[in-house]
């Protein structure tokens, strides 16, 4: 009778350990995962911030295009 319940014993420690084993693996993929999305959503909205200038930067230049067009050139003659 004591080696069943040794054996069973046994049985369990192993299972326990097996899903602690798991356990860890899995925070580990999980953190990982986590930490690799944070670092994405970093570079997006690095990129957003770089094109939110660029829209910026391009309504001034038309802006700038359509002044230097409307004015005669003081060099051509009329």
């Amino acid at each position: 009778m004591q080696e069943v319940e040794s054996e069973i014993g046994s049985s369990m420690d192993l299972q326990v350990s097996s899903v602690t084993a798991t356990d860890i693996r899995g925070k580990h993929r999980i953190l990982a995962e986590l930490k690799r999305l944070e670092q994405e959503t970093r570079s997006l909205e690095q990129e957003l911030e770089e094109l939110e200038k660029t829209q910026k930067v391009s309504a001034l230049s038309q802006e700038f295009v359509l002044e230097v067009e409307t004015r005669p050139d003081p060099l051509l003659p009329l």
